[in-house]
């Protein structure tokens, strides 16, 4: 991750070398950015079928659930007969059945996915085209250019790589370097091997998306997200939905849930998994819940639950959960389950502070509570609480009372470790008795033997006795759980479990290497191996095919060297005029090329009489004869721009009347040269051209009797 960041930010950092203190943010930045996790990440939105997940930390494929979070290190695998929908802030990518699809990097400053297998579609909504976004196949890098929708073949030893483009605009690298544009109605194809790779473009509108999808394209909406959400919030899809948008009075725009079962609450239905970096994540089982419970806040009016939305012109910034946890001895306590050890959690409220426990960079903090309009006043309180360990409310705390503790839900801590459903594992707790325990200081579950409002000794007042700063002692449950401690606070909390055995899933028939490191040292990305195809064969293309340069391209060229070959036609009937004759011309008659190139055009009378005294015959009408082969050549190449300045002589041979004659057989030879038919006769007499720089000097003679 680290390498691949660097090679990230390479030309960032580069902008500001010329200054210190910019250089020092950006450098801080890049440590920011290794350190902390990226506010920008992946969900899983849809599935049908069977469809597995594979992460850095596992051994093996683990079956996919809707509304997992997907950043990088994280793969997917669809078997042939299933499909699956990923959503990554305003982008929507679809996955046939059997292919693989790995997340390369997933952050704030770029997007590199993976195809070792199967067929893609993405469409983009948000797409920062100032940052790469590449899919790396096995025949090469695709990047995407422009706010578009593609079409992404991975390719198999039967069939080739593809990537066409319905919308936009795309760009192709070989094995070898070559570069390949692809355009709007285009597929580009690259087949062969690392040996022999061979690039072309099929002049084929790119392959619709399956009838399969229509259902789902009916349900959710990427192109246009609500006007009161920005896109770069991953989920915002589902929500018209499944909710409504009213105006509130107190609150503004808020979205509330249609449908939801008897007795429900934010953070209710769904589980909890431990997702490296951020620890503790909250899954959920709705099909819109994801992005009320990674952004935003809730808040309850009256019995009905309404989610306020981050605010627009802020940035947002993914989060595992925007809760608040009670627990510890002291929640067993109260709630005399001491044998159960009970871990509970509620919504934020509005305007209330979320203290991350993965990091201790205090402008994360900021970053990732700017979007709820958290006052300064109020951060700069709750972080000071939490590097105290005081926690964040109580009893004994009205002032910093959160307004939705009532509705916490409470587990058994083996539930909560072990992931199970929630809404069959929770207890039932009296809501004045879950209103009086102590809040933790930081966002992560209290382990049940550490004591929530327990103060670190060094905390307590001078002359205090040692024991004046911890409450009274209370019997701490017995728990076998591995317990570990947050970033901030050093709070005692739930580890993730080592020996938590998850269910297997299918994975691919064929694996491919796995991509530890995305970018080796070199700076190149390493390929994944073609692999035997395993589902449908992809749909069969018609249309004309324009083979890609041989020779390997360089960035920003794709589109000159497609035109290189009309190019290399033209150049017969010009290499035997680019000796140094054109380059005395040009210079002398520069300020006037405009006029010969309109008379030989419009054969203009009245020029020629007033050019009559103009010498030297011989040799213009020979200049005069080349004009009709560089005209005609102007459909096929863009050399137009240096005969133009030879045509200049024209109007002085066009003022010579007796001369016409000489230049028509002079002229015929030369049209029968640009069809090419017979290319021995403008050779022969492209050899009297050596004459030519005869009448330059005569020229200038003349201009100096002038």
């Amino acid at each position: 991750m680290g390498t691949l960041f660097r090679h990230g930010a390479v030309t960032f950092v580069a902008g500001f070398v010329g200054a210190t203190l910019a250089a020092t943010l950006v450098w801080s930045s890049a440590a920011q950015a290794q350190s902390d996790p990226p506010g920008r990440i992946g969900r899983l939105a849809f599935t049908d079928g069977t469809v597995s997940l594979h992460d850095n930390e596992q051994s093996q494929w683990t079956p996919a659930a809707v509304n997992m979070p997907l950043s990088t290190g994280d793969s997917l695998w669809t078997e042939p007969t299933a499909r699956s929908e990923i959503s990554l802030a305003g982008t929507r990518i679809r996955m046939a059945g059997a292919t693989e699809l790995d997340m390369l990097a997933v952050d704030d400053t770029q997007t590199r996915l993976q195809v070792d297998q199967g067929r893609i579609d993405i469409k983009t909504q948000a797409m920062d085209t100032s940052q790469p976004y590449q899919i790396i196949t096995p025949r090469g890098t695709i990047s995407l250019l422009q706010q578009g929708d593609y079409y992404v073949e991975a390719g198999s030893t039967e069939d080739p790589t593809q990537i066409g483009v319905r919308a936009g605009a795309a760009q192709i690298q070989g094995l070898n370097g070559q570069l390949l544009a692809v355009r709007a109605g285009e597929v580009g194809e690259v087949t062969g091997d690392a040996a022999t790779p061979q690039l072309r473009t099929i002049h084929s509108a790119p392959p619709a998306l399956p009838a399969t999808w229509a259902d789902r394209d009916r349900q959710v909406s990427y192109d246009q997200p609500p006007q009161y959400l920005t896109a770069g919030v991953t989920g915002y899809e589902d929500l018209n939905q499944y909710g409504t948008w009213v105006d509130d009075s107190s609150y503004g725009e808020v979205w509330i849930p249609r449908s939801v079962p008897s007795g429900w609450a934010p953070y209710r239905t769904g589980h909890w998994v431990y997702e490296q970096p951020w620890g503790w994540t909250w899954i959920d089982e709705q099909p819109w819940g994801f992005a009320p419970y990674h952004y935003g806040r809730w808040a309850n009016r009256e019995g009905r639950w309404m989610w306020l939305p981050p605010q627009r012109d802020v940035r947002p910034v993914y989060a595992p959960a925007l809760v608040a946890f009670v627990g510890g001895v002291e929640l067993s306590a109260a709630l005399s389950r001491q044998s159960s050890a009970p871990v509970g959690w509620f919504p934020l409220g509005p305007r209330e502070a979320y203290v991350p426990s993965y990091t201790t960079n205090r402008d994360y903090y900021q970053r990732i509570n700017r979007p709820a309009r958290v006052e300064d006043q109020v951060l700069a309180e709750r972080w000071q609480r939490a590097e105290r360990h005081e926690p964040a409310a109580g009893q004994n705390q009205p002032a910093a009372a959160l307004m939705n503790q009532r509705f916490a839900t409470v587990v058994p801590a083996t539930a909560f470790v072990h992931s199970q459903p929630v809404s069959r594992a929770a207890l039932q707790v009296a809501p004045d008795k879950i209103a009086a325990a102590p809040v933790a200081p930081v966002a992560a579950p209290p382990a049940p033997t550490a004591s929530v409002a327990a103060v670190p000794a060094a905390a307590a007042p001078a002359g205090a006795a040692p024991n004046a700063a911890r409450p009274p002692a209370t019997p701490a449950p017995a728990t076998t759980l591995a317990t570990a401690k947050t970033a901030v606070a050093g709070m005692p909390t739930f580890a993730r479990p080592a020996n938590l055995q998850a269910p297997a899933a299918p994975g691919p028939k064929f694996a491919a290497t796995r991509p530890t490191a995305p970018i080796a040292d070199n700076g190149k990305q390493a390929l994944p191996a073609l692999a035997p195809r395993q589902g449908a064969a992809p749909p069969e293309l018609k249309g004309g095919a324009t083979p890609a340069p041989s020779q390997p391209g360089k960035p920003g060229e794709p589109p000159r060297q497609q035109q290189a070959a009309p190019q290399q036609h033209a150049a017969p009937a010009i290499e035997p005029k680019h000796p140094p004759l054109p380059a005395p011309q040009q210079q002398q008659v520069r300020p006037e090329p405009p006029k010969p190139a309109e008379a030989p055009r419009q054969q203009a009378v009245p020029q020629p009489p007033a050019q009559h005294p103009q010498p030297t015959q011989t040799n213009q009408p020979q200049q005069h004869p080349a004009e009709p082969p560089r005209q005609q050549a102007v459909p096929q190449s863009q050399p137009q721009p240096q005969p133009q300045p030879q045509h200049q002589p024209a109007p002085q041979e066009q003022g010579h009347a007796a001369p016409p004659p000489q230049p028509h057989p002079a002229a015929q030879p030369q049209q029968a040269q640009a069809p090419r038919p017979a290319p021995p006769p403008p050779q022969q007499q492209a050899h009297p051209a050596p004459p030519a720089p005869a009448p330059a000097p005569q020229q200038h003679k003349e201009e100096e009797k002038k």
